[in-house]
């Protein structure tokens, strides 16, 4: 059984337990139409004293933006005299519309944001506590996947997410079929394909047998996959700990490595990226998440792909990832204050996951749908839910730096030649010390 597997990983991860309550909910979910009015927060009843309008801002991805304009109709038609604008802005130029917005004193009053970029909007003032009265924590923690604890700073909870994300290994299966091989399952099978799988014309690639993207997934995959499935942990259980040079570490560093400079299976900037060289039918393996599932869809609909778990080593392991929605200080009090809690309460509801994963490609983020029978039959979403049990989703507390520092190892050894311990020393240090001010921050 699938809540079994959910189980057994959280009590070796020491993380929340799912206690009776989600017993009840994925009882609940059985019927459908589950709403924001039958969850256990505390929000229905809360009333507007007049008409109000939110402001609510997501980054573009087509069918977020998409989902969300059919749903906002849905939600004012429910809750009269509420009006929500919907602002959206390219992915590359959000963060900076959000720090500008900080810095003026403006912008949303929901927020959809990534939740790597929690603890510095915390630090910055600039989100609001969710009010636990109306968002008790015994409820968040029985009732959403412990991926969530990613969004609590100190004592507080901070947002709820729609949906959740893992990765997983996207197989092309014609060029695996072409090859005589299967989904690979392991560390050794993964190489293996790779090579088979790879086709050049002298020195120039037709095909990569697995793609090389470190911008994109692959510091993830390295960091909370690679890391973890060879027996080591990237952080400490507290958050306070950076680890990125154990033995562990570096090995998992060195096998991914290999891939570009000893098995030659692999290019940096082949067909631009590895989505995009996945989609074009010019990559065999590719890792990514499982919102990519809605892209291809669109995008490369005869593509003949499967999709399976990370390949696993000592252990099994993948990042979770999620954007959530939180609410800032504009809307602090008031009518307003109330407005964007119904909003968050809507969004991050059993009826809206229900719709969200088969239209967007995202996980469920509540437990009650881990047993969902259309969404376990759709075969490209069954991969990451199966996944859930064993995914982490990495405290960060500046995201942008975590993933340059990262990637910056990646360059210095493969471009520069720089030992791979003494880069990945040199990212550690430069994380810790951020990880250090931060936290001197709070204790002071």
């Amino acid at each position: 059984m699938m809540d079994d597997l959910f189980k057994k990983a959280l009590d070796r991860r020491t993380a929340l337990k799912l206690g009776a309550a989600s017993a009840a909910a994925i009882g609940a979910a059985k019927s459908l139409g589950v709403s924001a009015q039958e969850d256990g927060f505390n929000v229905a009843d809360l009333e507007i004293s007049g008409d109000v309008e939110i402001e609510y801002w997501q980054y573009e991805f087509a069918s977020k933006t998409a989902l969300v304009n059919e749903l906002i109709p849905e939600f004012e038609a429910a809750n009269p005299g509420i009006k929500v604008k919907h602002v959206n802005f390219p992915y590359d130029d959000f963060r900076q519309q959000v720090a500008a917005a900080v810095q003026a004193g403006e912008g949303p009053d929901v927020l959809n944001v990534f939740f790597g970029w929690i603890p510095a909007y915390v630090q910055q003032q600039f989100l609001q506590p969710l009010n636990q009265e109306w968002f008790p924590h015994d409820v968040i923690e029985s009732e959403f996947f412990p991926t969530v604890a990613a969004a609590k700073v100190k004592d507080d909870y901070y947002a709820l997410p729609t949906a959740v994300r893992t990765l997983a290994l996207f197989c092309n299966m014609d060029l695996l079929d072409a090859a005589g091989k299967e989904p690979p399952t392991t560390w050794e099978e993964l190489v293996d394909v790779a090579v088979a799988t790879t086709v050049k014309d002298g020195n120039n690639f037709d095909v990569v047998g697995f793609t090389w993207d470190i911008g994109g997934q692959g510091h993830s995959w390295w960091r909370e996959g690679l890391v973890r499935q060879n027996g080591g942990l990237p952080m400490s259980d507290d958050n306070r700990t950076v680890d990125f040079t154990s033995p562990e570490a570096v090995e998992a560093f060195k096998y991914h490595v290999a891939f570009l400079m000893e098995h030659g299976v692999t290019q940096s900037g082949f067909q631009t990226d590895g989505q995009t060289a996945f989609g074009s039918g010019k990559a065999a393996l590719h890792v990514d998440g499982s919102f990519r599932v809605s892209t291809y869809a669109s995008n490369a609909p005869d593509l003949n792909y499967k999709i399976v778990p990370l390949p696993a080593n000592k252990e099994q392991a993948s990042f979770a990832s999620f954007w959530c929605n939180t609410i800032t200080r504009n809307a602090a009090e008031g009518d307003k204050a109330i407005a964007a809690a119904k909003w968050v309460d809507f969004l991050a509801s059993a009826e809206v996951m229900q719709r969200w994963t088969p239209a967007v490609g995202e996980l469920p983020a509540r437990t009650a749908l881990a047993e969902d029978p259309e969404l376990l039959a759709n075969d490209k979403v069954a991969p990451f839910i199966e996944s859930l049990p064993f995914s982490y989703a990495t405290f960060m507390v500046n995201e942008a730096d975590l993933r340059q520092f990262v990637m910056d190892a990646y360059d210095n050894v493969t471009l520069a030649g720089v030992d791979p311990e003494v880069a990945l020393q040199e990212a550690q240090e430069k994380v810790q010390a951020q990880m250090d001010e931060y936290w001197a921050s709070f204790d002071e």
